[in-house]
This record gives structure tokens, sequence and C-alpha cells, in this order.
């Protein structure tokens, strides 16, 4: 019960978030780059992260809250509640005008995920989940793609780095490979839905390099809690660290997705 309290001042909060999203999308906004010009950043994922941010120490001030434009590397596993919080996944989507773009706030205890919330607000849709309690999107319960159980049916989707110096990590996957293997291959530019996507069935499979941990904290908790497999591109536990991989599959898959992606 606990949790419920926190998963819905998270869901809260994101729904605010969203609507700074939404109304700006299209218009005028200050926009730069953080590590090199790929990576994005706008006035819009500052405001989105500051009311996130002051609305969670409002609410929950012995928490730690860890968002992307404020953090930095995240190298180590805080103890007690931590939020992690990325205010606008998609930032090169939303500056091209393009509306998959989503809020993903997720919550840990003692580096174990507890709650975590996905908000698309251009669809209205809000997945949320919470440690044994199942996955839901606006209130509705979801599961996994249940029907395709191998690879060859598979709807896989991935992600390229923002910062150019890790591109050196695509040369290990064997792209034309994997796209004759199974049913097709996307890459949508929002990692936290694209793992929403995975918990309601939409897509079968992801895996991404070099992602941070508020890429997927949610994300992860709402593919296990549906059923899903959530591990590292090796097919370790994953750990909530900076420039971590990730592979998430609808479980069935997910050994011949590992398997040709070494």
């Amino acid at each position: 019960m606990e949790h419920i309290v926190y998963l819905e001042a998270a869901a809260a909060l994101a729904r605010q978030a969203g609507e700074i999203i939404s109304d700006n999308f299209g218009g005028y906004f200050e926009r730069g780059y953080k590590s090199c010009p790929s990576d994005l950043v706008t006035e819009v994922d500052r405001r989105s992260e500051a009311l996130i941010t002051g609305g969670l120490l409002e609410k929950f001030p012995d928490h730690t809250v860890i968002g992307e434009e404020t953090a930095g590397a995240v190298n180590t596993i805080p103890e007690g509640y931590t939020w992690y919080v990325d205010p606008l996944d998609g930032t090169t989507n939303f500056v091209y005008g393009i509306p998959f773009c989503s809020v993903s706030i997720g919550l840990t205890c003692n580096g174990n995920m507890v709650a975590g919330v996905v908000y698309d607000p251009f669809r209205n849709e809000c997945f949320t989940a919470t440690a044994g309690g199942g996955t839901f999107l606006n209130s509705r319960p979801v599961r996994v793609d249940p029907s395709r159980k191998t690879l060859r049916e598979a709807l896989l989707v991935t992600g390229y780095p923002e910062n150019k110096k890790f591109n050196e990590r695509l040369r290990y996957i064997d792209y034309p490979k994997i796209a004759g293997s199974c049913s097709n291959l996307r890459a949508l530019g929002s990692a936290a839905l694209e793992l929403a996507y995975i918990s309601c069935g939409r897509l079968t499979g992801f895996w991404e390099h070099t992602l941070m941990p508020w890429d997927v904290a949610a994300g992860s908790l709402l593919v296990a809690e549906a059923g899903g497999k959530i591990t590292d591109i090796k097919g370790k536990k994953l750990t909530l660290a900076s420039f971590l991989s990730i592979t998430a599959t609808n479980g069935w898959i997910h050994e011949e997705l590992l398997e040709i992606l070494l």
C-alpha cells in the first residue's frame, strides 16, 4: 500500500509535466546540447524536471531524486528511496516535431525497483507499475505479448547512442542479421516508451547500449510486472548505472535475442 502512495504522486506529477511538453510542442523554445550536438536539451526538459523534482521532494523530503538534467554520472546504488526522473524522454523527437516522447519516473528502494510511471502526453497514456502489483495502462491491467514465442515472429526495437563517442559499440551488433531474423526492426526514439510498449504487447523485444538509469528505471519495472524479462545485453541482472545496456522482451524470445546480440 505504501508504494501505491508513491505511485499516485508520481503519476500526478508525470501528467503535469506532460502538459508542459504538449503545450510547447511545435512552438518556439530554447534549445542546446549537453555532451555533443546530437545530445539535445531544451528549456522544456528543464521546466519539466524542476516541476517533478520539486513535487517529489515536497511530498517525500527524505527521498533522493536523480534527474537527467541535474544528476551527472550515476555509479553507485543509493540507499533508501531514490527517484529516477527523465522529464522528457525523446528530446530529439520533440525538437524535430515527432510526437513520440514521454515522461518517466521510477522509484527504487535500496536499489530495487518498487514503482514506475511512463506517461505519453500525446496519447494520454499513463503506464504504471508497482513491485508485485502488476502493470497498468490508464488503470487497466496489461501483459506482454503472449502470442509471439520465436524471434522470427517478433517486432523488435532498438536505439542509438546520443553521444557519438559511443558509436563503436554499434559495430558489435550485426544489424542485417537481426533484421533478417525477426518480423521487423524499429527505432522509435524514446526508450521509456518503447519499454512501456513491450509491457502492453505492442512490441516484442528491445535492446540498447549506453543508456542512463532514468531512461529505463520505470520502464524496466513495467516490463517485469507485465510478465516480461529484463537483463543487460549479456543476460545478467540489470544495474542502474551510467551507460548501461539493456535487453527487454516478452520473455519467450529473450534467450534467442541475447544469442543473436552477442
